[in-house]
């Protein structure tokens, strides 16, 4: 088995490990605090080892700080600060994504159409539950985030006329799918405790980034 392929096997082993065993098998729960923070590294490998990537450096940054969003999320405790800091290393993660997605659009974006309402109304709503919850120190980055989040699903909107219709479908589905799992992850946080929300959460993440990444990783020129 080749190199990347490779990798991308060891990603499945590693998503299985952090949603499926704790779920069948709560004695083994503490082996997602060995697969959770294994999951990005082995994302950044299979880049590391594709051929002919474009803006590889950028990929891989994006993929570290999403690891580090991990492993701070990963802390036990109530500690604002590793929430904040898991926050801001997803922060910059999508920063670098928006500018990929950017590079990607060879036309002049009008900053309003359908999906500028729709992103809107997402943000919109998602704080409306939100920020009722929230002290003000923790409203401030809840608000830039949402809106960071917002932004990095308008941009991956917005390449259709730019690449394939494979690549749109497979950047913009990972897109929507980062967006459903940090949406899951804020409500049961701070406005409803849901069953099962830790499934939904991760699963969603963990395709989410695989999507991204493989668009990112196929993309040409």
């Amino acid at each position: 088995m080749k190199g990347p392929r490779l990798f991308l096997l060891l990603y499945g082993i590693a998503a299985f490990l952090d949603v499926i065993v704790p779920m069948l098998f709560p004695s083994f729960s503490q082996v997602r605090y060995l697969a959770k923070p294994a999951l990005m590294l082995l994302l950044m490998a299979y880049v590391f080892v594709s051929k002919d990537v474009e803006r590889k450096p950028t990929i891989l940054l994006a993929l570290f700080f999403a690891w580090l969003g991990d492993v701070f999320l990963m802390i036990p405790g109530s500690n604002p600060l590793f929430f904040q800091l898991g926050l801001g290393g997803f922060l910059i993660m999508q920063w670098l994504y928006i500018d990929m997605f950017k590079k990607q659009i060879n036309k002049v974006l009008s900053p309003v159409n359908g999906m500028t309402i729709v992103v809107a109304i997402y943000v919109l709503g998602l704080l409306s539950l939100l920020l009722p919850q929230m002290n003000l120190a923790l409203a401030i980055p809840v608000i830039v985030y949402a809106i960071s989040l917002g932004t990095m699903l308008w941009f991956a909107s917005q390449r259709k006329s730019s690449v394939s219709l494979w690549n749109y479908q497979c950047i913009l589905g990972g897109a929507v799918l980062f967006v459903l799992s940090d949406s899951l992850l804020a409500i049961n946080k701070f406005y409803y405790s849901f069953p099962g929300n830790s499934f939904w959460v991760m699963s969603t993440y963990i395709l989410a980034q695989l999507l991204l990444t493989q668009g990112l990783v196929k993309l040409r020129s």
